[in-house]
């Protein structure tokens, strides 16, 4: 469905459709994040709020975790899952940050990141350091990388991630946060449509 059908207000459609544009057709996500873009709504919106979402972009819910599925058709999704929980979190970015939150959680609980979360062994540092090879398996595109500017904070690089920043912010603040630590800050500042940095910290 193009993105000019989408019941999104303009500005949020502009970025959709800049995303869209700069999509390359090969590039896939796994069914898991499909998956948790619906968990979300489900969680704040309920099962109506589920059923708008699919019904606006002309999807089903019968998403397969492992399979991997067109990356617009996960752009699509999210952003109209994120206007539907708008209203309910303070604005869509909060809700993209969310949105983002929950990908994290079910990609952390997944068969993905089995044996990176295990190799990290509640170390913080370990896992961001890790999460690049993990996600890698999830998703065909991007690059992460991280640079460490202190004991506990640093830098996390996103070279053509595709996400919003704040759907990036809610990853990060969520893989940090179930390595126990407290006082988690995210930062992320966009260099492009698709690259940005995000600074980290915990205590």
């Amino acid at each position: 469905m193009p993105a000019g059908t989408l019941n999104l207000p303009e500005d949020v459609a502009r970025d959709l459709e800049a995303r869209l544009a700069a999509t390359e057709p090969e590039e896939t996500s796994r069914g898991l994040f499909f998956l948790g873009v619906l968990d979300a709504v489900r969680f704040l919106g309920g099962a109506d709020a589920v059923k708008r979402c699919l019904d606006q972009v002309g999807e089903t819910a019968d998403f397969i975790p492992m399979q991997t599925y067109p990356f617009p058709r996960f752009l699509r999704l999210s952003y109209v899952a994120a206007e539907q929980l708008s209203p309910l979190v303070g604005g869509h970015d909060a809700a993209q940050r969310q949105i983002g939150t929950q990908a994290m959680l079910d990609f952390l609980n997944s068969m993905f990141a089995r044996d990176f979360v295990q190799q990290a062994g509640g170390d913080p540092k370990r896992l961001l350091e890790l999460m690049h090879s993990g996600y890698r398996t999830a998703l065909n595109f991007g690059e992460r990388s991280v640079e460490w500017t202190g004991p506990t904070s640093g830098r996390v690089i996103m070279k053509r991630s595709l996400m919003p920043v704040p759907y990036n912010e809610g990853i990060l603040q969520s893989a940090l946060e179930v390595t126990g630590v407290h006082d988690v800050q995210v930062r992320g500042h966009a260099q492009s449509l698709v690259d940005a940095y995000y600074d980290v910290s915990w205590s």
